[in-house]
C-alpha cells in the first residue's frame, strides 16, 4: 500500500489537481502523484542535482505511479465485493495520527504543507483499511507454514539466529575541560586507587562523568559493534571482574570494567520459531500479493492520460 502520508515537507511542483490515470472506476490525480514524490524530492535534492536528481526522481515517479495502481487496483477490487469500513474505525486512525503529531493544530500544519484536505485523508485511510481488510481474506488468510518450511528457513539461516557475546561493563569517563592536565592527573590518581583495591562503582559515583555514573558507572550489556572500535577492542579481551587501562578517545578518558559475561548462545528452532514463520509469513504473502496483483491489473481497465 502506498505510504508516507503527512510527512512534513513541501510539495516542489505546482499542485495540479488533474486526472492522470484512471483504474476501472478510480481515478489518480497529478497532485496526488506530486504529493507522494515531494518527500523523495526533499531527500534527493540534498544529495544529487541537475541531471541526475531529475533521472532519481523519474524513477521514483514512474515507481509511486505503479504502486498507486497496484493500490486503486487493490480498493477497486474492495468496492467489487462490498468490503466494509465503518466511520469508526476511518475516525480512530484520523484520532491516532493527529496524537502522533501532538496536537490538532500541528496535524492541521501537516495537511497544509502537503495541500491534502482532512476529508481527502479520511478517504485515504478509508481506503486502505478496506484494502488491508480484502488482502488479509485473499491472501493472509490463506498462507500456510509447513513444519519442513520452517526447519529448511532456520537452518540456511541459523547464524541470523544467533544470539553474540555481550559484556555487562561499568565506565568512569573524565571529560578533557579546560584544564587538560587536571583531567590526565585525576583519572591517573583513579586508576591508581583501583589497583590498590578501591570500589569501582563507589569511585564512578564520585568522579564519573560518563553515563551511569549515578548507577555506579552502569552501562549495561553492549555486544561487539556497540561500542567505538578504539574501546571495544581491549575490553572483549578482558575476563570478568578485570578493570582495563586507561583508553583515551575524543570524548575524554576512560576506565572500564567488566562485570559479567553473556557466552554467545545459538538459538534453537523452537526458540526462534515466531521470528522464523513470521519472515516466511511476510514472505509467502509478498509473493502472492504480486501474483494476485498481476491477476487484477489483467482483467483491468487502465487508462495512463
Amino acid at each position: 500500500m502506498a505510504g508516507g502520508l503527512l510527512m512534513a515537507s513541501h510539495v516542489f511542483c505546482e499542485v495540479i489537481d488533474k486526472v492522470e490515470i484512471i483504474v476501472n472506476d478510480e481515478m489518480i490525480t497529478r497532485r496526488e502523484i506530486d504529493s507522494s514524490l515531494a518527500p523523495l524530492y526533499e531527500k534527493y535534492k540534498t544529495v544529487y542535482s541537475g541531471e541526475e536528481l531529475m533521472s532519481k526522481l523519474l524513477e521514483a515517479r514512474q515507481n509511486i505511479v505503479s504502486q498507486l495502481i497496484d493500490d486503486r487496483l487493490v480498493y477497486s477490487e474492495a468496492k467489487r465485493l462490498n468490503i466494509q469500513v465503518s466511520d469508526d474505525e476511518v475516525n480512530e486512525k484520523i484520532n491516532d495520527t493527529i496524537r502522533h503529531f501532538g496536537s490538532r493544530e500541528e496535524f492541521q500544519k501537516a495537511l497544509s504543507i502537503q495541500q491534502v484536505t482532512e476529508k481527502e485523508l479520511l478517504d485515504r485511510y478509508r481506503e486502505q483499511i478496506a484494502s488491508r481488510r480484502l488482502v488479509d481474506q485473499k491472501v493472509g488468510s490463506k498462507v500456510v507454514i509447513t513444519p519442513t518450511e520452517a526447519i529448511e528457513y532456520y537452518n540456511k539461516h541459523a547464524a541470523e539466529f544467533s544470539e553474540p557475546e555481550e559484556l555487562n561493563i561499568l565506565n568512569i569517563m573524565i571529560k578533557p575541560g579546560e584544564n587538560a592536565k587536571r583531567s590526565a592527573t585525576l583519572i591517573q590518581d583513579i586508576m591508581k586507587r583501583l589497583n590498590e583495591g578501591c570500589d569501582f562503582g563507589g569511585l564512578a559515583k564520585i568522579y564519573s562523568e560518563g553515563p551511569g555514573a549515578e548507577d555506579g558507572g552502569s552501562m549495561g550489556y553492549a555486544k561487539r559493534g556497540d561500542l567505538m572500535p578504539q574501546i571495544e577492542e581491549p575490553i572483549f579481551k578482558l575476563k570478568d571482574g578485570e578493570i582495563s587501562g586507561i583508553i583515551q578517545t575524543s570524548g575524554g578518558y576512560h576506565i572500564f570494567k567488566v562485570v559479567d559475561r553473556k557466552p554467545a548462545k545459538a538459538r534453537t528452532l523452537n526458540e526462534a520459531r515466531d521470528e522464523v514463520e513470521g519472515t516466511i509469513f511476510r514472505q509467502k504473502v509478498n509473493e502472492r500479493i504480486k501474483e494476485w496483483i498481476a491477476t487484477l491489473r489483467k482483467n483491468a481497465y487502465i487508462e495512463i492520460r
